[in-house]
């Protein structure tokens, strides 16, 4: 936009010259006839012709100048439309050598994603950086590379009923060149991107490492270097979770992720960031290459075929990926860590079922507010762990786990075979939702 100011300015500074010498030269004319004696009124009246002339000039110029505006602006239209160019098929291939440090092992994974207008392949390279943590990637796209680990500690943690899972996330500010200028030369505390980029990764990956895995692990993701053409996110997922797998955390399947755009009524992989700008759709899908498990991002009321469209378009993209990223934890060779996951305690899922498949039904077809339901929730909770606990004393938590397994299992099954959620809705049925304009 700042050439087509500077364009703007030069011709209304030239129409402007113009004009004044048309005018300039009205005025010695006007004086030469008056000196010669002619008549004033010969003299106004050419003077009012040249003036009509003039102005036609003015509005014709000004004419000529929307209509050449117009002509721009389609034609920048024209140029926007959005080219792909033709890439190497869907493939991914692993190379292995002894480039490491102290000629240790360091393996390859390259990928070609296959989709038109994404002509990079990705890099996956593991062994050389990093080789102390649990698993370590080093992903490279064009000119962008992240660094992504997965470390554990080595004892679990005794009485927590939770994965001890932690994400981080750092787009670091040498990645394109910048140091900071501040008293604290360093990054600083993560930005609102960065979190939220942490919960993308968090999200997948959470659900699928092993029940009863209870030893604190971390994530961190480093953008190392950055191109300034796409997004990192997908990247900074893609990362984690490869990282994860050819570690000795007991990830039960490989995740990816991939960015879906839709410009021209086409689908666009992993789509540049001056791309995105005239995208109808911002859609982030991650997933394993049996599933979806995530989808996030913003579309322009596009028709739900189109979305769905989307999620497939990019989870063909996931295929590819996991199915690399399997084979290359196959190549790295890291035994999964089972050992310390506690054994399910025999008998015990059929007696919560037993003693609280009714309650529980009964909780969940109560009508009224949230909170009595959540009340009643705790109310039977501390039941079943009082009743049971004497028959299996010192396993609260794993009663505990087993009722919440119970609640997952009844609430589906109630929404599938009656239609109708725990709240009272129809499974088409919106929640609804109060806006009121002008509150402060």
């Amino acid at each position: 936009f700042t050439g087509r100011s500077v364009w703007r300015t030069q011709q209304k500074q030239l129409y402007q010259r113009d004009y004044n010498n048309v005018v300039s030269n009205i005025g010695r004319y006007s004086s030469l006839l008056a000196a010669e004696g002619d008549d004033d009124s010969e003299v106004n009246g050419i003077s009012e012709a040249i003036e009509e002339a003039v102005a036609e000039m003015e509005s014709s110029e000004e004419e000529k100048k929307e209509v050449a505006e117009e002509e721009a602006e389609v034609a920048e239209e024209v140029e926007e439309k959005v080219v792909l160019e033709p890439v190497p098929p869907a493939s991914f291939s692993i190379e292995s050598d002894n480039s490491g440090p102290s000629g240790s092992t360091v393996h390859t994974l390259t990928v070609n994603l296959g989709a038109p207008g994404h002509p990079e392949p990705l890099v996956f390279e593991t062994g050389k950086i990093g080789r102390q943590a649990a698993g370590s990637v080093r992903l490279t796209r064009g000119d962008t590379v992240l660094y992504a680990t997965a470390a554990r500690d080595k004892d679990p943690k005794e009485h927590i009923d939770f994965c001890p899972l932690s994400v981080e996330h750092q787009e670091r500010f040498s990645s394109v060149g910048l140091t900071s200028g501040a008293f604290n030369k360093r990054d600083g505390r993560p930005a609102e991107h960065e979190i939220l980029t942490c919960r993308l990764i968090d999200r997948p990956l959470r659900p699928l490492i092993a029940d009863g895995w209870r030893h604190e692990t971390q994530l961190l993701s480093w953008v190392l270097s950055y191109d300034g053409l796409r997004s990192c996110d997908p990247l900074a997922i893609t990362a984690s979770a490869a990282s994860l797998w050819i570690s000795d955390v007991p990830l039960l399947k490989p995740v990816a992720a991939a960015q879906v755009g839709y410009i021209d009524e086409q689908f666009v992989l992993n789509p540049t960031i001056e791309q995105m700008e005239s995208s109808s759709l911002n859609l982030v899908v991650a997933g394993t290459k049996d599933a979806v498990l995530m989808i996030e991002g913003a579309a322009d009321f596009l028709p739900e075929k189109v979305m769905m469209d989307a999620v497939t378009f990019g989870h063909e993209a996931i295929k590819i990926l996991c199915e690399g990223i399997e084979e290359l934890g196959n190549v790295v060779g890291k035994v999964k860590n089972y050992s310390t996951l506690p054994p399910p305690i025999e008998g015990l899922q059929e007696r919560v079922d037993e003693l609280m498949t009714e309650k529980v039904d009964a909780m969940y077809r109560m009508t009224g507010d949230k909170a009595a339901q959540s009340a009643e929730m705790s109310m039977l909770s501390k039941y079943v762990v009082e009743t049971l606990e004497p028959e299996f004393p010192e396993k609260a938590l794993a009663i505990k786990s087993c009722y919440k397994d119970l609640l997952c299992r009844r609430m589906f099954e109630m929404a599938k075979t009656t239609g109708t959620r725990c709240d009272g809705r129809a499974l088409s049925e919106v929640r609804r939702i109060d806006i009121e304009a002008g509150l402060l």
